[in-house]
């Protein structure tokens, strides 16, 4: 069980008190018991002294009734050797003191006054078993030394110094009681301090900020330590506050960021990928911390990106799935590395388109020019008869139209594609535009008898010059194809929830199956001579597409090979009306 500081310090503080208490009594009865000593061996030798004299000057007097004498007048034991070292006198065990004592042989101080004339010892007496001091001279009684010794018992004085070492005992326990009162009570205010800085200090190393401040305490440097965790509380909260800011922002960012992007770590796992790239890369979800190569399948894309946190830079275009993705990575100068997933399908795409129209453009601008240029080449001969001269020129003629729409048709598309042009929204009859685009094309093809109808009728929210150009560029593209003889063009209308759905269908030679993907692509010819023998530019169904599209509808096609096509557009009718907004501008095929 752990105590707390307080008691701890108590404890500490009972246990010196009584060390200190018990080294003082130690410490005092020793230098109580030695002055004391120290003293009566002082007193003890002029007592000495003053026996040798008073045995000098009773000379006639038994030794007996002098050591009695001078023991009575000192109070100490008195006794007297002869030069042998043997007991003559002693005052404490009277006549015949040497009959009595005859164990008692070796006696230090004796031995040390019959050589040096003075000598003292501490040592236990032979007669009563206790700690004695001795004090001994020499002397001379009837022309012969003898040694007259003075001697006091130890024990008084251990038992005073004692006394006195328990008195300053007790003064220092008592000393020592108030003390660790005193630290008591300031072990109480410190630690209620330190436990406050610790709960505060506990709180920020789990991350929270908030809470009462810690109260300081009157000790200076308990203050000092207290004020600093409120400061380091308050600047951890507001670089927290900045962090989680910027940490949002940069997740906010990288979320709304269209490309891809990817954060590694230093050993290539991810730490952040924002859902561009989880779209990208194919993916639902990726914990935080997973192996890149263990989340990547292409072989390709794996090694550069686990390659990314070693290189400097990398760059890769690579594809996956159906996707073509450009692949930039940056390592980090503290590690890791920056992964950006670029989605370039739609650039490829476009280049693809872009070259592929360069290059059916270049041919159909060809094919006309090289036959106006033969043709005029010949009519220039002086000596051409006039029957092949006005065929020259009727094809000279023919080609140069050709021309002409195509270039028309390129200028539209182009126009429509750069988002140029914007369609008017206003209310139109669709069974009216269909009649009208059909009688501007009737003309051309009176010497045939060909069945058109109308079927139902409504209103939709477009442009009236542009559904008349998709009407004119589907009904063209059928007359190229019907039969000579019961050829049949209908136009279905009607409502398709908030959507005007329209067909245009025919009788004639049909689309393949494997064709039907691709005819509102630009110059795509199921049939490329016939188109052309009939003067198409193979841009009109690409029109098509684009103004529905621009409209807000979409643009379809079915078929039975041999027998007939249906093109199929749908345009937003009255009550997609609200919904739609946009700017009038003029509408196509106004300048024919």
């Amino acid at each position: 069980m752990r105590l707390p500081l307080r008691g701890v310090t108590s404890l500490s503080g009972a246990g010196v008190v009584l060390v200190l208490s018990a080294t003082a009594w130690a410490v005092a009865r020793a230098v109580a018991s030695e002055a004391m000593q120290s003293e009566a061996e002082r007193h003890l030798a002029a007592a000495t002294a003053l026996g040798a004299e008073r045995l000098q000057g009773a000379q006639s007097q038994s030794l007996d009734a002098v050591v009695v004498a001078l023991a009575r007048e000192t109070g100490y034991r008195v006794s007297v050797f002869d030069a042998g070292g043997r007991l003559v006198a002693d005052s404490d065990l009277g006549p015949s003191a040497a009959d009595r004592m005859p164990d008692e042989v070796s006696r230090s101080e004796v031995e040390g006054a019959l050589g040096r004339v003075t000598a003292s010892s501490r040592r236990v007496s032979s007669l009563d078993g206790r700690p004695y001091l001795f004090s001994a001279v020499r002397q001379y009684r009837g022309g012969r030394p003898v040694v007259i010794r003075f001697g006091t018992p130890v024990g008084p004085m251990s038992a005073a110094a004692g006394r006195v070492a328990r008195g300053v005992a007790l003064g220092v326990l008592m000393a020592g009681i108030v003390g660790v009162c005193v630290l008591y009570r300031w072990t109480r205010t410190i630690t209620a301090s330190l436990h406050d800085i610790r709960g505060l200090l506990v709180r920020i190393g789990a991350g929270e900020t908030g809470g009462a401040r810690v109260k300081l305490s009157r000790f200076s440097e308990l203050a000092r330590v207290g004020s600093a965790a409120n400061r380091i509380r308050g600047e951890l909260k507001e670089q927290l506050g900045r962090v989680s800011r910027e940490r949002d922002e940069l997740t906010q960012l990288m979320d709304e960021v269209g490309e891809g992007m990817m954060a590694l770590t230093s050993d290539a796992r991810i730490l952040r990928i924002n859902p561009a790239a989880l779209e990208l890369l194919g993916l639902v979800e990726v914990l935080p911390f997973s192996p890149v190569g263990s989340i990547v399948r292409d072989p390709v894309l794996r090694d550069l990106l686990e390659a990314s946190v070693v290189r400097p830079e990398g760059r890769l275009e690579v594809t996956v799935g159906d996707r073509e993705l450009e692949v930039r990575t940056k390592r980090g100068t503290e590690g890791g590395a920056v992964v950006l997933l670029v989605d370039i399908t739609e650039i490829r795409r476009l280049e693809a388109v872009r070259s592929d129209f360069v290059a059916n453009a270049s041919h159909e601008l060809k094919t006309p020019l090289t036959v106006i240029r033969a043709a005029a080449e010949t009519v220039m001969d002086d000596k051409l008869p006039a029957d092949l001269r006005s065929r020259f020129l009727r094809s000279i003629e023919g080609n140069t139209v050709r021309l002409q729409r195509l270039v028309d048709d390129l200028l539209d598309l182009s126009r429509y594609e750069s988002g140029a042009w914007r369609p008017e929204r206003d209310p139109i009859p669709l069974g009216l535009v269909a009649r009208e685009a059909w009688e501007g094309l009737e003309k051309r093809w009176i010497d045939r008898e060909i069945d058109f109808r109308v079927i139902g009728d409504g209103e939709a929210i477009a442009d009236k010059g542009a559904v008349y150009q998709i009407f004119r560029n589907l009904f063209e593209n059928a007359l190229r194809f019907v039969p000579g003889d019961g050829a049949r063009i209908a136009v279905r209308i009607g409502g398709v929830g908030e959507m005007m759905e329209v067909s245009v269908e025919d009788n004639g030679s049909g689309i393949p199956a494997s064709a039907l993907p691709r005819i509102f692509e630009r110059f795509y010819r199921v049939d490329a001579a016939r188109s052309r023998e009939e003067g198409g530019t193979g841009l009109g169904l690409a029109i098509v597409r684009h103004l529905v599209s621009s409209m807000g509808g979409e643009a379809s096609a079915s078929s039975v090979w041999g027998s007939e096509t249906v093109i199929t557009f749908t345009l937003p009718g009255p009550k997609a009306r609200e919904l739609l907004s946009g700017t009038r501008t003029r509408s196509p095929g106004a300048d024919r």
